[in-house]
């Protein structure tokens, strides 16, 4: 009985011990997290108007930018290594032009 109790105890201890540690990690947290959004937001306010501009021009352009570059790419691959046609036709208007006048051509 008394080996019972000892850890009953135990286990009373460490239960309450590990509420505490998380009522007060959960308060450091917060105080932590409030702490680096000031950090942050000071370091973008240092910043210049035209940098700032500059940063937000890149942030929106870059998936336009890259399917951009990716579409090229795809028209070069498709067109030189699948259709095996020559490289310098691949960026002339009349190519496909006549591409498009073949696939959507009156029957």
């Amino acid at each position: 009985m008394m080996l019972m109790s000892m850890a009953d105890e135990r286990m009373d201890r460490d239960a309450s011990g590990f509420g505490n540690q998380a009522e007060e990690g959960g308060s450091k947290k917060k105080k932590r997290s409030n702490r680096v959004k000031t950090d942050v937001s000071s370091k973008k306010k240092q910043r210049p108007a035209g940098v700032r501009v500059l940063l937000w021009l890149l942030r929106k352009s870059i998936v336009p930018l890259i399917m951009i570059i990716m579409l090229i790419t795809g028209l070069y691959v498709g067109y030189v290594v699948v259709g095996k046609q020559p490289e310098d036709e691949v960026f002339q208007w009349s190519t496909w032009q006549h591409i498009y006048d073949l696939i959507f051509a009156d029957s």
